[in-house]
């Protein structure tokens, strides 16, 4: 079934492709993914999407194969790819750190950075939202990662409204995280 499944994924990605219209705007190029990726990140979606965690990954999944990102999925559902891989012991819950980030939702839309301040934030493991709590446990001082976080993992189905209505992120948001570990912090 998951063959079939794939086999159909990938006829209609090849012929569902239209030619580019003429256009004088110079084109953004789309990282190539592999066939090994494509296969693997197809394989891994959800046929009949039923529930909106099922329609997340796919997402996440579909994200990542436009954007040829080598993502692994933990147990909860979290999506991450390590880029730097940091030196010395492994992060634990618990550890204070300094991290360097930048919040976007799928579309590339900022929403929150350290860019923006004027130095990288210090916090807890444990004290921030799921997704960030279980992926810096896989990373190292020094490391660099990139989290697709489901919005379970996120800020859920309450969002962060910043005024009755208006929201910094819309409930049910799926988000991508980058960051870099700057340093942990001695106690």
């Amino acid at each position: 079934m998951k063959l079939l499944f794939l086999t159909l994924c990938l006829l209609c990605l090849f012929s569902c492709q239209n030619p580019p219209a003429e256009t004088t705007e110079t084109p953004i190029e789309k990282p190539e993914i592999s066939d090994d990726l494509l296969v693997r990140l197809s394989a891994e979606m959800t046929s009949n999407p039923q529930t909106e965690a099922e329609k997340e990954r796919n997402e996440i999944l579909n994200y990542a194969i436009e954007n040829n990102l080598n993502i692994r999925e933990t147990q909860s559902g979290l999506f991450y790819l390590i880029t730097e891989k940091g030196e010395g012991e492994q992060l634990n819950w618990g550890d204070k750190i300094k991290a360097d980030y930048t919040g976007t939702f799928l579309d590339g839309q900022v929403f929150d950075s350290t860019k923006n301040k004027d130095e990288p934030l210090e916090f807890y493991i444990g004290n921030m939202i799921d997704g960030w709590n279980e992926g810096l446990q896989l990373l190292r001082p020094g490391a660099a990662a990139t989290f697709l976080v489901p919005s379970r993992l996120g800020y859920g189905e309450k969002g962060i409204e910043v005024k009755k209505g208006q929201y910094l992120v819309p409930p049910g948001a799926v988000l991508r995280f980058d960051l870099k570990v700057v340093e942990k912090l001695s106690e």
